[in-house]
């Protein structure tokens, strides 16, 4: 089964793509000092939440770039709709393809997809020459909260969030705020996706992905339930690059 299409039957019922709740998410207001005028690139943007909801906000223009097909044309509609489409650009496609001026955007967000730049660090590595001096930079991903008491070879840990500032530090940014999931926004997020895809299964009994669907839910529940759930959590780490 196609990870595009998994995942948009995972996220069919929801906008905000992340562990997260809006009232969160509405910190970034202020830590990212929102206003007119300024230029925003979201990778990853899937739905483009935050995107849409600043620019309705304020007169600022914003890039998405989506490799899902169904979220862009969910950011797009909802964009025309709010009569945004003149301020609001979705780019279909590959991230990493997508060549930004260097120092061009006043914000740079990535909520949940470092994976699109080749994992964390390159992805901090981009967004920092893609924002202009000065400017944000706003990533959120998974981070270690504990480590486990006896040793997981199996699993891939992440930097703690320690360890995490210090990697966008390195990369010329000054984190100033964090804004972190809660065990009960993590729990939310991963259940819409468990509940969404076993309504679509029970919807689709003969859909030609009907068990690899199914297949892929239940590995991610247990993913939650083994590893994220004790021993990991989710931040977005907001930062101002040097100058």
């Amino acid at each position: 089964m196609d990870s595009k299409d998994y995942w948009a039957i995972a996220e069919r019922d929801i906008e905000i793509q992340n562990p997260v709740t809006d009232r969160k998410l509405r910190l970034l207001d202020d830590y990212c000092d929102v206003r007119d005028g300024l230029s925003v690139l979201d990778i990853g943007c899937g739905k483009a939440w935050v995107m849409r909801r600043w620019a309705e906000q304020f007169d600022l223009r914003g890039t998405g770039l989506e490799i899902n097909p169904a979220f862009a044309a969910f950011a797009r509609q909802k964009a025309a709709e709010r009569g945004l489409g003149d301020r609001l650009t979705f780019v279909d496609g590959p991230a990493d393809a997508f060549t930004p001026e260097p120092g061009s955007y006043d914000i740079v967000i990535c909520l949940g997809a470092s994976f699109a730049l080749g994992g964390f660090v390159p992805a901090v590595d981009w967004m920092v020459r893609a924002v202009r001096p000065g400017g944000t930079l706003v990533i959120g991903d998974v981070t270690l909260r504990h480590r486990p008491a006896v040793p997981r070879p199996e699993l891939h840990l992440p930097h703690d969030a320690p360890d995490t500032i210090g990697v966008i530090e390195r990369h010329g940014a000054v984190v100033s705020a964090l804004i972190s999931a809660s065990d009960a926004d993590y729990e939310r997020y991963v259940s819409h996706h468990r509940h969404a895809v076993l309504e679509w299964a029970r919807e689709n009994p003969g859909h030609p992905d009907h068990d690899a669907a199914l297949t892929q839910s239940r590995a991610d529940w247990l993913h939650y339930l083994r590893a994220i759930r004790p021993l990991l959590g989710w931040t977005i780490f907001v930062a101002r690059r040097d100058g």
